[in-house]
């Protein structure tokens, strides 16, 4: 679906560039070694808590009021809200599973960590937590 007007087009190029992200992350290669896997581990976690922690505190502002009372406003802003934050497979799921899909990542550089032969301490270090 596009989006129309100034925001909509921002928006669609937005979500455009998360699709490619997405598209990366479960087609793209990643080779870690036993030289960079805690690195890796440490850089994707941070930054999956990093984009987390700023769409936590922004998806509220993605709900949208209705501009008016007349019925176009009081139809359109249900039908915006469901495409930007309610439905599955709207825009704000497709954040949360990025979010999710670098966690996984980083989550398969700790298992990676743990079969170089680091300790389950060592990536905890990484995690900045007891999770290992």
């Amino acid at each position: 679906m596009e989006l129309l007007g100034d925001v909509g087009r921002g928006l669609n190029e937005a979500f455009a560039k998360l699709d490619q992200y997405n598209a990366g992350l479960t087609a793209g290669r990643f080779t870690v070694t036993k030289d960079n896997v805690l690195a890796a581990a440490k850089i994707i976690s941070g930054q999956a808590d990093a984009l987390d922690n700023v769409f936590l505190q922004l998806k509220r502002d993605l709900q949208i009021a209705p501009p008016g009372e007349d019925a176009v406003s009081t139809r359109i802003a249900p039908a915006w809200n469901d495409l930007l934050v309610l439905n599955e497979d709207s825009y704000a799921s497709r954040v949360m599973a990025y979010v999710e899909g670098l966690r996984n990542l980083a989550n398969q550089c700790a298992e990676s960590a743990r079969a170089y032969g680091y300790t389950d301490d060592e990536i905890a270090a990484v995690f900045g937590t007891d999770r290992a």
